[in-house]
């Protein structure tokens, strides 16, 4: 796939698929994340790729009381009779966290993200990206997160559900509504 043509076709999932993706399609993914730009070389992200669902469903069930009332709503109405999930029920989830100590760290983690979605696309599957277990929760997901391998210095910046779309994402805005020049 063209490179241009990835990015402007690639869309976000909420709805996957419950089969499992290949072991070879998921560490391709894994690798173009791991060649992102990093801030300086540093190069201290880490990437947990989590595919246990007896662990995913104790985040699920942890994330859950810890999000307010509207996203946990929102999120129900989104999966339907499937239950709430905030990785929408996807059968990949890949934690990516990195060493707070680096002012670039976070932006490390996005770019990061970017080359996953983007390189997860051309090999035909989707992604979403999930912010619930970083910012203000990864203190209190700190003993799952490090059962998963995020290093106990880190600190979770985004992460992946990664999987078979179940739907085509829904269309973009129209570039009138996002896009202004000033000359």
């Amino acid at each position: 796939m063209d490179a241009i043509e990835c990015i402007v076709s690639r869309g976000t999932c909420r709805a996957f698929r419950p089969d499992m993706p290949e072991k070879e399609k998921i560490d391709k993914i894994v690798d173009a994340a791991r060649y992102a730009p990093s801030g300086m070389s540093r190069f201290t992200r880490h990437f947990a790729v989590i595919t246990n669902t007896d662990w995913l469903a104790r985040m699920n069930e942890r994330v859950r009381t810890l999000a307010g009332d509207a996203s946990v709503k929102s999120n129900l109405e989104r999966n339907g009779d499937k239950g709430y999930s905030c990785n929408y029920h996807s059968p990949v989830f890949v934690v990516v966290s990195a060493d707070p100590a680096y002012p670039t760290s976070r932006d490390d983690c996005a770019c990061a993200l970017e080359n996953m979605f983007l390189a997860a696309h051309a090999l035909g599957l989707a992604t979403c990206w999930i912010n619930q277990l970083g910012h203000d929760n990864c203190d209190k997901l700190h003993d799952l997160l490090t059962e998963a391998g995020v290093p106990a210095s880190h600190r979770v910046y985004g992460c992946c559900a990664l999987g078979y779309a179940e739907h085509a994402p829904a269309p973009r805005k129209p570039r009138t509504e996002t896009v202004s020049y000033f000359d």
